[in-house]
């Protein structure tokens, strides 16, 4: 397994990647870093191209983005429109694929969730169309796009590990597959039984303690040692990133990696 480090719920450049901190988590020894598409994309050329550079002398790639979907682009509802959405998406995994990114992750609550009234068969059938044109797009750049469950205090659509992996099967789509979160897996008290279910659809995972969305630590209360036993069972043998909140991002950060180097064997 590769460790790596989603660096938006700490950022503090002007427009909210963090990648300011790529080197920092260079330097801690992670595998690789992961930040957000949609921030990537409200950057000018120029200070994508400046950031992309400063990224390269760092020493580790960007090989995942999270937050694909900016709200404003509207994925169900009466509101959504499939080709705006598809000319985003185009431009966004072209700057993904600049990057080196081999992970793009679908969350994007505010873009997807569904409007008070509209039918939820009507949504899941809005939003199967849109992935499997996605699937079209990102094949030839090699990117694979991973749906991710979100919990229900953050989402109304696709809650579960179990319901993603639903979508993702009926899609049946080759670039389209499975991210698994342990805090929203846990937040839903939902058993990690689901990454056996899934096998090779689950593609990406994300992994943050349940209290305060923190970094993983040591006798923190989370079970990490049967999560990660569960995902050898499995197979899973890709990327694991953390996705947390810190006040001392150095500090967290390098006790995290310890914590789950040890656990990924």
């Amino acid at each position: 397994m590769k460790l790596g480090c989603c660096l938006n719920m700490n950022a503090e450049d002007a427009y909210k990647t963090g990648a300011g901190a790529v080197p920092l988590i260079a330097e801690l020894g992670y595998d690789y870093a992961e930040l957000p598409l949609a921030q990537v994309m409200d950057m000018p050329e120029n200070d994508f191209k400046d950031m992309t550079s400063r990224i390269k002398d760092s020493g580790i790639s960007v090989e995942a983005c999270n937050n694909f979907f900016p709200q404003r682009i509207r994925l169900t509802g009466e509101e959504a429109n499939l080709e705006k959405a598809l000319d985003y998406a185009e431009a966004a995994c072209s700057r993904a694929s600049a990057m080196g990114v081999k992970i793009i992750v679908l969350g994007s609550s505010g873009a997807k969730n569904i409007p008070p009234g509209f039918p939820y068969e009507k949504a899941r059938k809005q939003l199967l169309i849109l992935i499997s044109r996605l699937d079209v797009l990102v094949k030839p750049l090699g990117i694979t796009v991973v749906m991710e469950p979100l919990n229900r205090q953050e989402s109304n659509f696709i809650t579960t590990a179990a319901e993603g992996l639903t979508l993702v099967r009926e899609a049946s789509l080759d670039n389209i597959k499975l991210l698994v979160d342990y805090y929203h897996l846990r937040m839903e008290d939902e058993s990690p039984a689901v990454i056996e279910d899934a096998g090779p659809d689950l593609r990406h995972i994300h992994i943050a303690a349940k209290t305060g969305r923190v970094f993983p630590a040591p006798d923190d209360g989370e079970d990490y040692a049967g999560f990660f036993g569960v995902l050898r069972k499995a197979g899973y043998t890709a990327r694991v990133s953390v996705e947390a909140y810190s006040k001392n991002l150095r500090a967290d950060a390098a006790c995290s990696r310890d914590l789950l180097r040890g656990l990924m064997g």
